[in-house]
């Protein structure tokens, strides 16, 4: 008996299947251009603020604030409070920093020593049994340190 081995030559198996493998990676490579390319379309230049703008904004809130204080519309506590929210929004508006989430020491490690001293005198008379304290004095010291702010 004998056996015979036929071996078949090098480009006789259909060439079909490597077709659309190769296809298939084509396709599969200029989706990922595409999407690599759609999300790098997203990022935009940062948003140019305009500081006089957002300075005028806080400077009338703080305005209507003294207003209320005068007219005796809110306690001094609701008033230091108001103060404080004021001052973190205006740095959050210009810096994209949210102060207004954080506490006293971690705005200390800021290294933003005007807002860090603004805010550490809003604490006694803001969170204390009897709310003491100045704050028509405080309030004109937020306005100085936004008409300030570079």
């Amino acid at each position: 008996m004998q056996i015979t081995v036929k071996l078949r030559d090098m480009f006789s198996y259909s060439i079909y299947p490597i077709v659309i493998f190769f296809v298939l990676l084509i396709v599969i490579l200029v989706f990922l251009v595409i999407s690599l390319s759609k999300k790098n379309k997203k990022i935009s230049s940062p948003i140019i603020k305009d500081q006089n703008a957002i300075k005028q904004k806080y400077l009338r809130k703080l305005e209507q604030l003294t207003i209320l204080l005068q007219n005796k519309q809110i306690s001094s506590r609701k008033g230091y409070q108001e103060l404080s929210l004021c001052i973190r929004h205006f740095i959050f508006e210009l810096t994209d920093i949210k102060v207004q989430n954080y506490s006293l020491e971690e705005i200390k490690q800021l290294n933003m020593p005007i807002l860090y001293e603004l805010v550490k005198g809003y604490y006694r008379p803001e969170f204390a049994q009897k709310s003491e304290g100045n704050i028509i004095e405080e309030i004109k010291k937020a306005s100085e340190v936004i008409q300030k702010w570079n």
